[in-house]
């Protein structure tokens, strides 16, 4: 298992990718037409609470002794997935690829 400030360094790292890919996807869903925006504003709005959900994690584990951070780096990592799912699912529709 990475060390703390590892992990957190690789987490950090990896929220500031996806916040940065997130915004490109805004870009793209400002210029699709009426009917457009209102379907990819649902999907953002959903990745935008699940990058909320990483973010309260990654504070979490800052605050974390090593037992607990054990768990959190658990719960980080299957909720990391599920980001990396959606975030796939997003550049489909988003970016077309």
């Amino acid at each position: 298992m990475p060390e703390k400030t590892d992990f957190m360094a690789q987490s950090k790292a990896q929220m500031d990718a996806w916040t940065a890919e997130m915004k490109t996807m805004q870009a793209k869903m400002m210029e699709a037409g009426a009917q457009g925006q209102e379907k990819l504003q649902k999907q953002m709005q959903s990745l935008q609470e699940q990058r909320d959900h990483m973010q309260k994690h990654m504070e979490e584990l800052g605050k974390a002794n090593m037992e607990a951070m054990k768990e959190i780096q658990a719960t980080m990592q299957d909720a990391w997935k599920d980001m990396e799912k959606s975030m796939e699912a997003a550049r489909k529709k988003f970016m077309g690829g």
